[in-house]
């Protein structure tokens, strides 16, 4: 039957004729107007302007990308208002995306999906794609992200740079490196495109190393070390002038790295994703574009205790991810109706083993995750109408098939201990909707509604997890294959208004969840960890709510000065009146900048309030407000086309002592920390 399903699948991509790749929808775009739709906010990493190929204006927007470069992928997440990071250590951090943690999100690199082989979620997908190789992040919010595929809380996309077809520049590329020193951190990069007439293929590589940083007390926090290295090739050819072929390879490899919060650390993380890509330009009006992909990935991940000390028992725990699929999506343009359609589908396997060596006694092995099959195939459907040249109202809807399998029969008879049977497929259909309006008022003032209903599946730790142990809370963890579909309906509303020198966006959001897939305490049970508070199994209760929202603010008084301020908060409760864990608390980020033609000087201040809405079954403790201070400066030296290009700032200038609410364990973040980064553009 899958294979009869792989067969019916890969047909249809060959044939369909569907989707536009969206790097970002505009909004209104009418002359000198063109305002980001109210359902996707992206992030650029690259700078937009006129050049073709490696860009080679001098503005400060380029200063910022030259920071970006040195920077983790974590870092330029966390720019979004709306996104928190969840950390158990000093690197991989995983995204929070209004309140809602990876598995209730969509994690996409070109639209790919790709899976972390970690069971405590040490490797998500952000941290197998580098700033050095990427264009932008696209985030949507709830229900209007299923294009990606079915979630709750959104999706974010990061799109790759690829290579950049420019005859007029054969060779561009830029090499650079950067020091910091909380970690005594060092950073690499280079990146090198080649350019003929109708081919091109980009380089990209990046190398990090750093060693365990300090806290703001002075006190070195141990275990928070890490080595990495990212190495990508991309190849892009076009054979006519509406035809454009692309080849991407990423390569990433982590060693040594620490989890202070974690009981273990991990040897390694490595992931291969690579992937085949077709795009044609009708001639007809009425369809824009065809885009076609074929994909896999494999991610392999490894923790370690062997650097620990007072270990009871030694453990070996590796896992893998492989991941095969594919999409078509197109777009198809009717007088006032943009129809996007997008047909998808993946397979991936997930596989988690256990070794325990007691002392004087034989190894005990245990798969964590059983090795699961999961294949997926999804239909999503938009239709944009711009009822006037201020008002539109978009409408979309996903329907998605999924089933899941568990293949190692040890794995069966695991589940077989809580009298699960997990021999038989297990079948879902999941389905989303999403409804939005927006209307531009005169005086630059315009508003936005979005309404929809939203579904999602378990995850393969939820549904099958054996004894995977959750430091923060003390509790080993068991799944159960038939634990319902979480649901939601979400609201999301938002008022902008935006003036030659200022702007004022406002937004808020609403989630009422059903089905909430929590972990509950289990008493007949008994824990496999040595010192483990007890066992809890996947469970869904009656109902969950998240809200919260974010008002962003800037001011620009004069042309070199530029004032702004963001502010977030988020609540969340269950339906016993007891805080959801881990929602982090009132944020505030406020900055003045000065601008220079050939570089920046701005100073931050980042600031939390005290969370005192915490659930302490979920191992939560309270944290302190805290403030920081930044400064951050750019210059560039031009030298014709070429430039060099010095970035350098102090970090927690005054040296506070803290830590954010979603760093698990306690563990303080690292105090001062100077950094200088040097690169040169060619």
């Amino acid at each position: 039957m899958q294979r009869l399903a792989y067969k019916v699948f890969f047909l249809l991509l060959a044939v369909s004729a569907s989707a536009q790749e969206q790097d970002s929808i505009l909004f209104f775009n009418k002359g000198n107007i063109a305002e980001t739709v109210f359902e996707v906010e992206e992030i650029l990493v690259r700078p937009t302007c006129a050049c073709v190929g490696e860009c080679s204006c001098a503005s400060a927007q380029e200063d910022n990308y030259s920071e970006n470069r040195f920077s983790c992928t974590d870092a330029i997440l966390a720019k979004n208002g709306r996104m928190e990071l969840m950390k158990r250590g000093n690197f991989a951090f995983e995204p929070i995306l209004n309140g809602m943690s990876s598995d209730r999100i969509n994690l996409t690199i070109d639209g790919m999906k790709i899976f972390g082989a970690c069971t405590d979620k040490m490797d998500p997908v952000t941290s197998y794609v580098e700033p050095n190789n990427m264009k932008s992040v696209s985030v949507q919010h709830g229900t209007a992200g299923s294009m990606f595929g079915s979630s709750l809380g959104g999706s974010v996309n990061m799109e790759t740079n690829g290579a950049q077809i420019n005859p007029n520049k054969p060779i561009s590329g830029e090499i650079g490196a950067g020091f910091q020193s909380a970690a005594l951190g060092a950073n690499g990069l280079f990146s090198l495109n080649y350019s003929r007439k109708n081919w091109a293929i980009l380089a990209n590589g990046v190398y990090r190393r750093f060693q365990n940083y300090r806290a703001g007390n002075g006190k070195t926090i141990q275990f928070t070390q890490f080595e990495k290295w990212n190495g990508s090739i991309s190849a892009k050819y076009m054979p006519t002038g509406r035809d454009v072929i692309r080849v991407d390879y990423i390569m990433d490899e982590g060693y040594n790295i620490g989890y202070a919060a974690l009981p273990m650390d991990v040897l390694f993380a490595k992931a291969k994703i690579y992937s085949l890509t077709y795009q044609h330009y009708p001639s007809v009006k009425w369809f824009e574009k065809l885009e076609t992909k074929i994909y896999g990935n494999s991610i392999e991940h490894a923790m370690d205790d062997t650097k620990r000390t007072n270990v009871i028992m030694h453990m070996d725990m590796p896992g893998s991810t492989r991941t095969y699929g594919g999409y078509a999506n197109g777009n198809l343009q009717f007088k006032k109706h943009k129809i996007t359609v997008r047909l998808d589908g993946y397979h991936t396997n997930a596989r988690a083993e256990m070794t325990m060596y007691p002392n004087n006694e034989a190894p005990m092995f245990m798969l964590t995750w059983p090795d699961v099959n999961k294949l997926d195939f999804g239909l999503f459907v938009q239709d944009e109408i711009t009822l006037n040249e201020n008002r539109r109202l978009s409408f979309n809807g996903r329907i998605e098939y999924l089933n899941t399998s568990v293949i190692d029969e040890f794995g069966v008879q695991q589940a077989s201990v809580f009298n699960q049977d997990v021999s038989d497929v297990d079948h879902r259909l999941l389905k989303s909707v999403n409804l939005s309006f927006a209307q531009r008022f005169k005086k630059g003032v315009s508003a936005w509604v979005t309404a929809g209903y939203a579904e999602r599946s378990p995850s393969v730790t939820e549904q099958y997890a054996f004894y995977i142990f959750n430091a923060n809370d003390g509790f080993d963890y068991v799944g159960d294959q038939d634990v319902k579909n979480e649901k939601a309906v979400q609201a999301d509303l938002g008022l902008e208004w935006k003036h030659k020198k200022a702007s004022i966006r406002l937004t808020g959001f609403y989630y009422h969840m059903f089905d909430y897939i929590l972990g509950a305490k289990d008493s007949t049970l008994d824990a496999m960890t040595i010192g483990a508070n007890g066992v809890k199994v996947s469970r869904n209760i009656d109902w969950a709510l998240m809200t919260g929202g974010n008002l962003e603010m800037s001011y620009r008084p004069l042309k070199w000065l530029e004032l702004s301020n963001v502010s977030s908060y988020i609540f969340g409760n269950a339906n016993n009146g007891d805080p959801l864990p881990l929602v982090p608390p009132f944020k505030n980020v406020t900055s003045v900048k000065w601008n220079h033609k050939r570089g920046f000087v701005a100073a931050e201040c980042e600031a939390a309030a005290a969370q005192n809405r915490v659930n302490p079954e979920f191992g939560e403790m309270r944290t302190a407000s805290y403030a920081i201070a930044n400064i951050r400066a750019s210059y560039f030296f031009p030298f014709g086309k070429k430039r060099l290009t010095l970035n350098a700032g102090i970090e927690n200038l005054l040296d506070a002592y803290y830590r954010t609410h979603l760093t698990w364990g306690g563990i303080p973040q690292p105090g001062i920390n100077g950094y200088l980064n040097v690169s040169f553009t060619f």
